[in-house]
């Protein structure tokens, strides 16, 4: 029984693929924040969130959107902003 590889490179191989898709949807979106000049790569890729520009079509988060298709994901994408989290802050603070 068993996989080809440990449980700790195959926890590493999940957490690369997420970060990953996270660089894919942070592309997809332009790689730049829509409210100020930060952008991927200069910036890392962690500082940007998907602000959903309606809250009622919000679906799901990115932590349980990014276990769908990509399909799904440019599905939720095209419904937000990409905003590096300062901006994401303020907009919130701001609605």
């Amino acid at each position: 029984s068993g996989s080809s590889s440990c449980k700790k490179c195959f926890n590493n191989y999940c957490v690369q693929r997420w970060i990953q898709k996270k660089i894919d949807a942070v592309e997809y979106k332009g790689g730049k924040c829509e409210d100020c000049p930060t952008s991927y790569p200069k910036e890392p890729y962690v500082i940007f969130d998907f602000h959903h520009l309606d809250p009622e079509q919000k679906e799901v988060d990115w932590s349980k959107l990014r276990l769908k298709s990509w399909d799904k994901i440019k599905a939720e994408l095209d419904k937000c902003a990409l905003l590096c989290s300062n901006c994401h802050r303020k907009r919130h603070h701001n609605e």
